[in-house]
């Protein structure tokens, strides 16, 4: 009796040490070792410095004056790429690289008088027909500056300095008798740029996206020209 008595309490503590080395084991943390620390602290999705964030743009342009150039082009693409910085929550500054296609169209007759006599003795008057299709674009490099009126709207401002290719050439046209040079008012060549707008940002399926109008201004020796956009942008991360 005795002994059975001593082979139960012998089981009993046997079986009580097993259980509570079991909860030791479940409640222990594993330590991490050095390889797995440096591993997880490694981030490979970005490329860029966590203070320059990477964004982009595309949509449509068009001239909107002057009047008598206007005429001359159709809207075409627009494409932007560049870096940004968020010194603050309502604030950030950007350095943009900008394309803007401008299709030239023109459809046009010029009447004019020729120096030979018809039959009748009187000065003969010709009609030529000129008609042109190029391709004119805006190249052009910019510091922006944003701020957040709400954590969606933001209102834009910039100056920078590009290229202006009008894609409009002088046409020679004549005859035996006479020739003249057609030259089409605006030359191409260096501009200082001035843009404002606002931009309307929202979240689809994860990437930040904004919706943008902006307004240009190329300002030129004879004249000042005025751009308008509308764009979808991508707000990288």
């Amino acid at each position: 009796m005795r002994r059975r008595t001593i082979r139960r309490i012998a089981a009993l503590l046997s079986l009580a040490a097993i259980l509570c080395a079991h909860r030791a084991a479940v409640a222990a943390e594993p330590e991490a070792s050095d390889s797995t620390a440096k591993s997880a602290s490694r981030d490979s999705s970005r490329f860029l410095p966590r203070w320059l964030h990477l964004h982009a743009a595309v949509g449509l342009g068009w001239l909107a004056s002057p009047e008598w150039m206007r005429k001359f082009y159709q809207a075409g693409q627009g494409y932007e790429i560049g870096l940004e910085t968020r010194p603050g929550t309502y604030f950030r500054l950007r350095l943009n690289g900008e394309y803007q296609v401008l299709p030239a169209v023109t459809d046009a007759s010029y009447g004019f008088i020729t120096s030979v006599s018809g039959i009748d003795g009187s000065p003969r008057r010709d009609t030529v027909l000129v008609e042109t299709r190029a391709t004119g674009w805006i190249g052009s490099g910019r510091l922006e500056g944003q701020i957040g009126l709400t954590p969606h709207l933001w209102l834009i401002g910039g100056i920078g300095r590009g290229y202006l290719e009008t894609g409009l050439k002088t046409v020679h046209a004549g005859d035996p008798f006479s020739s003249f040079d057609l030259v089409f008012p605006g030359a191409s060549g260096w501009v200082w740029m001035t843009t404002g707008g606002a931009s309307y940002e929202f979240d689809l399926f994860g990437p930040r996206l904004s919706a943008e109008l902006r307004s240009s201004y190329l300002m030129r020796e004879r004249d000042r020209m005025q751009t308008w956009s509308l764009r979808l942008g991508w707000g990288g991360y």
